[in-house]
């Protein structure tokens, strides 16, 4: 029943967005009653949560081939097939909707962002622990700095996501790493 609901609900989110996503056209693709569906999730909101749980990134691998460049070029590459998978990106388009409308789903959209830089950030670490970052690096920010334009580009630009993008992205942000700017905040205040 739950594989049965949690593929209509993907479908649906496919077909008709967030804003048409509702428990009565989940119920009626999944041959589930809907009193059934809404007894385990009593909102659509809470159905899109649970979806969002099953496609959360605790099973995302962390690539370990021995340089930080290898290592990125992986994650960024693992990051876009979940982003462009079957159902990964209704559902991303579907979070970013419905995070301004629901405190529940924004809690969770936080949750769900923090497990991706929790991710990121073991690359970044073993690069400190093999010298190839400074040790005060910002792991937070540089992480960020790297996924934000692989994000917009599937959300917004529908600019393709190649390896070449990856690599001219990774230069640009290991340059910046490598010259402090990921590096210890610094006060500019002048109080």
């Amino acid at each position: 029943m739950r594989q049965a609901v949690l593929d209509a609900a993907f479908a649906e989110l496919d077909e008709h967005g967030y804003a048409d996503f509702s428990i009565d056209a989940v119920a009626r693709r999944s041959g589930v009653h809907k009193t059934t569906i809404y007894r385990r999730w009593p909102t659509r909101e809470a159905l899109l949560v649970y979806a969002l749980d099953t496609r959360s990134d605790r099973d995302l691998p962390t690539p370990n081939a021995g340089s930080l460049r290898a290592e990125l070029q992986q994650f960024g590459e693992l990051v876009l097939a979940k982003l462009t998978s079957t159902h990964g990106n209704a559902l991303l388009k579907s979070l970013v909707s419905a995070a301004d409308e629901s405190p529940e789903v924004q809690d969770k959209v936080g949750k769900f962002w923090r497990e991706r830089l929790d991710a990121g950030a073991a690359v970044l670490l073993r690069a400190v622990d093999r010298g190839e970052l400074p040790p005060d690096i910002k792991v937070d920010l540089l992480i960020e700095a790297f996924l934000a334009p692989i994000y917009l580009r599937v959300l917004f630009s529908q600019a393709p996501v190649t390896g070449e993008f990856l690599g001219q992205l990774i230069d640009v942000l290991l340059d910046g790493a490598l010259t402090g700017f990921f590096g210890p905040q610094t006060s500019t205040s002048t109080a």
